[in-house]
């Protein structure tokens, strides 16, 4: 390339004479013209000067050399046939070179012979040429191929080499007997000669896979033409031009066509990436033995001992070479032999193993004409079909079928009779002996052309028992394992199948949750709770219509989809599900009944299944809230559920930023010695005033200030906490302050400080590390463990995680008290396996405390406090007789509004400061 771009004039000088353009083979054909008509014109004496008769040898020398040379610097050109074509286009460049030397020897010598310069020249090319052939790769991968091929390859060019000594070299040297030059002429044309024929025998033995066969045959011509270019010299007149001056040009030109050849041909594999293929049979050898044979005779009947010497030499060397070729091919058919009986013992050795193959085999092989009558039935029909293979062949092979598959197996099997190189696979069901029938996965192939078959060819493989795997499989991916009612998953396709197909306003779905459910499951255990939500699923399938779907959506929460319901169809199924779950369910001993709250979304256009899931769970979660209505309630979803439900998240959002700024505040209600306010309660005192009092313990509420509600309900908030978790951060923080308050109280006033009581959810005591985080919140604030009380609720010790917890607390030496005691569940059981330290009576039941007849609750729970050694605590209390009748039951401590509301700390330092408790701390 120039600096420009463009391609330099060489490279364009080169493309228009080599290209597509034909210009080498029209500049070539011309020079061979220039030639012979030069030596037409000159053959019965000189007519020009001698040196011109040697320029068409150069230039078409020089064009051919310098036309194998391009292919050899070809992009497309393998390796190892770029060096041939290289080699061979250096070879006829000094060919030319050659030419150039003989034009300069015939100003002085027009018809002189070739001498040493210009034959040593020659020499070198056919040396370059030779190379060249012999380094051409054969295409044979094993050595005893290479040496076959060479003992071939030498038998006929010794064969050529015996006829042309016989007839050309021979009689040659005796005419110009003493002549060097002669003798050095004719040995180079004798080793061209050869060379020519080796390359010609090469490709017929061997072929080639590294150049163009066609390119090779060209060039072998032209090697032959160049060889025999002196063989015509004896017969013409003195002072004619030399042959070679035809022979050369026209050479060149075949040169010339195997290198368009090889251009234009295939690219040429790389030998050493080429597989090892065999070598075609020639009678190459053969001919040239019976050929050197037939001369011996003809040689025989000369006078000349020297021409019968030579002739019996080249037929002895001609014997060796045949007989060590006989050898090598004795041997390898012994090889062969060994081989073939070898794989025969193979054969036969796969010939019984596939017969017992076949014969033992679980599948069923049969093989139909194409009738389809059956032709062969194996050994497997008796354990597919339940009668033996003997009873099947000549049958159509539709009796194996069963009746609803057979236009299916006719199908497939005109398919494989028209397209016979395509085998059909497919599922159909064999009719069984018992009447009963199997699945099988079959594989029929054409093989009518096959003569060892000449049948269409079935494979049947028993697929009954993965098929009905398959379907238990998909059976469990798409139902609930428990009750085996649809999932999650399929409920929303029955969901999205339901809304495209119909009205969707005639579309309902149901969200049922279980009330109370995992108190059962805590109380009773899992096996009772797993029979609650079968017996559930059960009653929810009898009470629906049959086109319904009941699904368990997960826990305790089911699904029911109303397909083309009205309201009443709606009302009249709810009420089924109500009457179902009223009668008790008995598991295990124990006598349950179900209670469910039930959410109900209607469909609309733009309605999605999990936008109507998500109505029903508001609508179910408001039917939740409403504890005060019936066993079985529900609600239909309304837009004014979706403000209720923004709200709650709402105050969950705002209640987690305000556990994070820490907007909360700990306010302490007193709990005061009853004892020590008798003088408050005496006939003379005014009834309404409320007692000075001085607090023996306090409990400490939590209270928030939201920025922009106000003060927050704790019974707003707190049910959130819970329900969202956020109540364990949150009483973490409660639990620091109330520590570090109790130990500043304790500070100022020593023993006379009250004791801390501190309300714990259940979530609180479900954490596994909740008794640490109190052991940590202890030491750290450096408050005895004696001096905190932790409440808990009855529902809270029905958890064993939360019982759990309550002993490590107890172990730390936290009191614990029981809150709200007597309206939970088993108090009697709590109190053996619960640890407690404390109870506190209900307010409902403090506020029956007076009732006239003295049977109250509140008289009850203290005799049972007294008999098992517990402290004793009335909540609620809010009139002075109240307070007058506990202290007269014998209740230690009283807390509510008569004695003091819930105040900040600073007000309790106030009624600290203004004088000594009435009882001493314990």
């Amino acid at each position: 390339m120039t600096g420009s771009g463009q391609p330099s004039p060489v490279a364009r000088l080169r493309d228009a004479v080599f290209g597509a353009s034909r210009a080498d083979i029209a500049l070539q054909t011309g020079i061979v013209l220039i030639a012979w008509v030069w030596f037409a014109v000159n053959v019965q004496g000189p007519v020009g000067s001698p040196v011109l008769g040697w320029v068409p040898n150069l230039c078409s020398a020089a064009l051919a050399g310098a036309a194998l040379w391009t292919v050899g610097t070809g992009p497309r050109v393998n390796p190892a046939a770029a060096r041939f074509w290289r080699y061979m286009g250096a070879g006829t460049l000094l060919v030319g070179v050659g030419s150039v030397v003989r034009g300069i020897q015939a100003i002085n010598e027009p018809r002189g012979s070739i001498g040493p310069v210009d034959g040593a020249i020659y020499l070198v090319a056919v040396l370059l040429e030779g190379w060249a052939l012999l380094r051409l790769p054969l295409g044979l991968e094993r050595g005893r191929r290479r040496v076959t091929f060479l003992l071939d390859a030498c038998t006929v060019v010794v064969a050529g080499g015996l006829f042309l000594w016989q007839f050309w070299l021979r009689p040659s040297l005796e005419r110009d007997s003493g002549n060097q030059a002669a003798f050095v002429t004719g040995l180079v044309t004798l080793v061209v000669s050869m060379l020519a024929l080796f390359a010609i025998v090469k490709v017929a033995l061997t072929g080639t896979s590294t150049v163009d066969k066609a390119a090779l045959q060209w060039f072998g011509l032209a090697i032959v033409v160049g060889a025999l270019a002196s063989a015509p010299e004896a017969l013409l007149p003195p002072g004619a031009p030399s042959p070679s001056q035809l022979a050369v040009p026209l050479s060149c030109l075949f040169a010339v066509f195997a290198a368009r050849l090889e251009r234009r041909g295939r690219t040429a594999p790389d030998p050493a990436v080429t597989g090892g293929r065999r070598r075609p049979f020639s009678v190459m050898p053969y001919v040239a033995v019976a050929a050197s044979n037939v001369l011996l005779l003809f040689v025989m009947s000369s006078d000349d001992p020297g021409e019968r010497l030579g002739a019996a030499v080249g037929v002895v060397i001609l014997a060796v070479l045949v007989i060590a070729r006989q050898m090598l091919t004795f041997q390898d058919n012994t090889r062969l032999v060994a081989r073939l009986d070898a794989g025969m013992v193979e054969l036969g050795d796969r010939e019984r193993r596939f017969r017992s193959l076949v014969q033992n085999a679980s599948d069923l092989i049969t093989v139909t004409d194409a009738d389809g009558v059956l032709t062969y039935v194996s050994p497997g029909a008796t354990r597919l079909l339940g009668l033996p293979a003997e009873q099947w062949p000549g049958r159509p092979a539709a009796d194996m079928l069963y009746v609803d598959d057979v236009d299916l197996v006719l199908t497939a099997y005109q398919r494989v009779i028209d397209d016979p190189g395509a085998p059909a696979v497919f599922q159909a069901r064999l009719a069984h002996a018992d009447g009963s029938w199997r699945w099988a996965e079959i594989t029929m192939a054409n093989l009518l052309h096959d003569p060892g078959v000449a049948g269409i060819v079935c494979n049947s493989r028993d697929i009954t028992d993965a098929r009905d795997f398959q379907q238990r499989l998909s059976h469990q991916a798409s139902h609930d394992a428990l009750t085996d009612l649809a999932n999650r998953s399929l409920f929303g396709e029955r969901v999205s199948e339901a809304l495209a197909a119909g009205p969707p306003e005639r579309l309902r779905v149901l969200l049922i949750d279980l009330n109370e459910f995992k108190t059962v499951n805590d109380t009773l255990g899992h096996a009772v709770g797993d029979a609650l939500l079968i017996a559930a699923a059960n009653r929810l399938r009898g009470a629906v219509r049959r086109a319904d779907t009941v699904a368990r959506l997960g826990g305790d929460e089911f699904a029911v989809l109303l397909e083309h319901a009205d309201d009443e169809a709606a009302l009249a199924v709810i009420a089924r599900i109500a009457a179902a779950f009223e009668e008790p369910v008995h598991v295990d001993g124990h006598r349950l009944r179900l209670a469910a709250s039930i959410g109900v979304a209607l469909g609309t256009v733009a309605a999605t299944p999990q936008e109507l899931l998500r109505r029903a769970d508001v609508a179910m979660y408001a039917a939740k809230a409403d504890r005060d209505g019936p066993r079985i309630r529900h609600v239909d979803y309304a837009a004014p559920l979706d403000v209720q439900v923004q709200a709650r998240a709402t105050l969950e959002r705002d209640l987690r930023t305000g556990i994070d700024e820490e907007r909360f505040s700990v306010v302490y209600q007193p709990i005061v010695a009853l004892a020590g306010v008798a003088a408050a309660l005496d006939p003379g005192t005014d009834p309404g005033a409320a007692p000075a009092v001085v607090p023996v313990m306090v409990e400490a509420l939590v209270r928030w200030e939201h920025p922009d509600l106000g003060t927050v309900s704790p019974g707003d908030f707190i049910p959130v906490a819970e329900a969202s978790g956020l109540i364990v951060p949150l009483g973490r923080w409660i639990l620091a302050q109330t520590c570090r308050q109790a130990v500043r109280w304790h500070q100022l006033y020593g023993d006379a400080a009250p004791r801390m009581s501190v309300n714990v959810s259940a979530r609180q005591l479900q954490e596994a590390d909740f008794a640490a985080e109190v052991a940590r919140l202890l030491a750290a604030s450096g408050l005895a463990p004696h001096r905190l009380t932790v409440e808990i609720t009855e529902t809270a010790t029905l958890h064993p995680s939360c019982v759990q917890s309550v002993h490590a607390l107890r172990a730390l030496g936290v009191r614990i008290s029981l809150d709200d005691f007597g309206t939970g569940h088993s108090s009697l059981s709590t109190l053996q396996t619960c640890p407690v330290d404390e109870i506190k009576l209900d307010r409902a039941f403090t506020g029956t405390c007076t009732a006239p007849d003295g049977r109250t609750v509140a008289a009850a729970v203290i005799q049972m406090a007294r008999a098992l050694r517990l402290d004793a605590v009335a909540e609620g209390i809010e009139t002075p007789a109240q307070a007058q009748r506990l202290r007269e039951l014998g209740y230690p401590h009283g807390q509510g509004y008569h004695f003091a509301k819930p105040q900040p700390a600073e007000a309790i330092d106030a009624l600290l400061a203004a004088g000594t408790p009435t009882v001493a701390a314990h």
